[in-house]
């Protein structure tokens, strides 16, 4: 299976939230930490947001913007000393109506909010990188297009309504993690690996049979590279070292199969490149912190 589609899998992506705001003038608004994933689209207008440890980075209309768990942050508009607000208070009091697309001074942005299954949560950071910015010049015609129709489904209330914008969100998250211009601003992450054209062909062998006997040197030849050079490579682009990027991968997918109990402790095993369920067991408890027959029973 493809990569992407396994990590999307694993993650269960739920669309919680999507929102139309305005701003004018001098504004502040503070968003609160979040397990999940913001992402969002700049309508009109332009706007700073601010991300400690990422910096200010200024936004111009038709930047898209994704933030993995990010903790507290801001969105700024005009001048830099104005007061800053919780959002949800300014939000509770934003106008619902449809606003002057006219107006120079309106910054309009659509936004969304994803919550994910927590079997698997740390997959978001070990895999993807904290801020994502797309600038307008750089967005696909099929992406627009995905926003043109939430925009226009946002506006009034038709029947059915969550149904379709709740689908139409999980495909925005879906172009945006496989952006090209978003992968190659990654920092480091499996869709960094996945965009290198020597560390790719290495993850598509590991991820479509992780029950291999995978070592650094069998990953290495399918990189047609030599072992210390795909290391470094691997480690720089991916963020973490080929072997322990299969390990939290075949933990990952022990994880899921244990939330589910569709699988014996043997099946997994087998699954996840272990030759037998003593020695699975050794290594998922070392690495999770519990044993996997008391993981199944929390889990479930």
């Amino acid at each position: 299976m493809d990569p992407l589609n396994q990590l999307v899998d694993m993650l269960r992506p739920r669309a919680l939230v999507w929102k139309r705001v305005t701003g004018r003038g001098d504004w502040a608004w503070r968003f609160p930490a979040t397990e999940g994933v913001v992402f969002g689209r700049l309508v009109s207008g332009r706007c700073r947001f601010d991300l400690p440890g990422a910096g200010e980075r200024s936004l111009e209309a038709g930047d898209y913007l994704l933030l993995t768990r990010p903790s507290t942050w801001l969105l700024r508009g005009g001048n830099e000393a104005a007061e800053i607000v919780d959002f949800e208070k300014v939000f509770a009091e934003m106008s619902p109506e449809r606003s002057d697309e006219s107006d120079p001074e309106l910054v309009r942005m659509l936004a969304g909010h994803f919550q994910f299954d927590s079997t698997n949560i740390e997959m978001l950071t070990a895999f993807l990188s904290p801020v994502l910015h797309l600038r307008a010049s750089e967005s696909s015609t099929r992406l627009n297009g995905v926003f043109a129709l939430i925009d226009a489904e946002a506006l009034d209330a038709p029947p059915g309504q969550e149904a379709v914008l709740s689908r139409l969100l999980e495909i925005v998250l879906i172009e945006l993690m496989r952006s090209p211009e978003l992968l190659l601003e990654q920092q480091h992450g499996m869709l960094a690996g996945l965009m290198d054209p020597q560390i790719a062909p290495a993850l598509h062998a590991f991820h479509a049979d992780i029950g291999q006997g995978w070592s650094v040197s069998s990953m290495a030849a399918e990189a047609h590279m030599s072992r210390s050079a795909f290391s470094e490579r691997f480690n720089v682009l991916v963020g973490q070292p080929p072997m322990m990027y299969v390990l939290h991968w075949r933990m990952a997918v022990a994880r899921d199969a244990l939330r589910s109990g569709r699988q014996s402790i043997g099946d997994i095993a087998l699954a996840t490149g272990y030759g037998s369920a003593s020695a699975f067991s050794t290594a998922f408890t070392r690495t999770v912190g519990r044993s996997p027959a008391r993981f199944a029973r929390e889990a479930g």
